[in-house]
């Protein structure tokens, strides 16, 4: 399964860095495994793909990673109780950067949280990171 996940790169992130997407293309880099936080639990899986929506300065998908484990609740910080471990993909993050996915051009304009990527609109993302063979895309086969 595929999910949406937005960050605000105005935001710190755990490791007390931006988290806008150049900070993230060097993470995919240098330290791909990471903790993602959660605010509510969401049926993630081993081997769902997480793709990353920064909200600003642009709207737009510019990094993707792949996730390791089940979501686990843990204390201490009651907006986001939820974590688990995902790897950003380098090659994919590095295409996505240079290529990134703007918002308006997927069906969900308006994500809220973390979100399934709409079937429809996998194909372009997928595209955009040099990943499949274009399999999702929908639409009429062509003989």
């Amino acid at each position: 399964m595929d999910w949406l996940f937005i960050v605000k790169p105005a935001d710190t992130a755990s490791d007390g860095g931006s988290s806008n997407k150049d900070r993230m293309l060097e993470l995919a880099e240098t330290a791909p495994r990471r903790e993602w936080c959660l605010s509510r639990w969401r049926r993630t899986a081993p081997g769902d793909r997480l793709w990353i929506y920064f909200a600003a300065p642009l709207r737009e998908i510019a990094a993707v990673a792949d996730i390791e484990g089940e979501p686990y609740e843990v204390s201490g910080n009651p907006r986001q109780p939820w974590r688990f471990t995902a790897t950003l993909d380098p090659a994919a993050t590095r295409r996505l950067h240079h290529d990134p996915v703007p918002l308006h051009a997927l069906s969900n304009r308006h994500p809220q949280g973390v979100t399934r990527v709409k079937e429809g609109d996998l194909g372009l993302l997928l595209e955009h990171a040099g990943l499949g063979d274009g399999e999702a895309l929908p639409g009429p086969q062509v003989p």
